[in-house]
């Protein structure tokens, strides 16, 4: 986040290290920024199991092991695909010094950035502050709310052996 909301930023670190491991052997520096991408979405599918879908105080689509209807799995499938586009977008901007010359720089970084109504947006850096805000009220919650309400290891190793029997749940 420094990086993106300071300007100009303190220190382009994990650009300079994409572009070092790039120097060295390319596959590296490309499979350092996928291995970080990959991170930012599995992050967001445990945000979406932990705390799902809630409107208020009602969770509306809940993951539960042998209990998920298939539109609730559905419409959470369909979260997590929509959740790829700010996750490019963010290492877009992000990683920019890595990925100057890219087609996904210039489509995000030139077309999309500079549309009438979306240059005000980018210009303010709203997206940034929105990701930086809804962080700090997730980091809130997640304190005060730390634990899972998870079955234990003996509950689950029963269902598993009823499934391995052949009994369902």
């Amino acid at each position: 986040f420094l990086y993106m909301v300071v300007a100009p930023p303190a220190t382009p670190f994990l650009n300079a290290y994409f572009l070092a491991l790039d120097g060295f052997f390319s596959l590296f520096g490309v499979l350092s920024v996928a291995l970080f991408s990959f991170y930012l979405h599995a992050c967001v599918i445990v945000g979406l199991f932990k705390v799902g879908v809630r409107f208020f105080c009602i969770t509306l689509h809940p993951m539960r092991y042998g209990k998920t209807l298939m539109n609730s799995f559905l419409f959470n499938s369909s979260v997590i695909v929509l959740c790829a586009i700010p996750v490019v977008q963010f290492c877009t901007y992000a990683f920019d010094g890595y990925a100057r010359y890219t087609t996904i720089s210039t489509l995000l970084g030139v077309q999309v950035k500079y549309l009438k109504f979306l240059s005000i947006f980018f210009e303010n850096n709203v997206f940034v502050y929105i990701i930086l805000v809804l962080a700090l009220l997730s980091s809130m919650y997640l304190s005060y709310y730390h634990r899972d309400k998870s079955a234990e290891a003996k509950q689950l190793k029963a269902k598993m052996k009823g499934i391995k029997k052949g009994g369902c749940c």
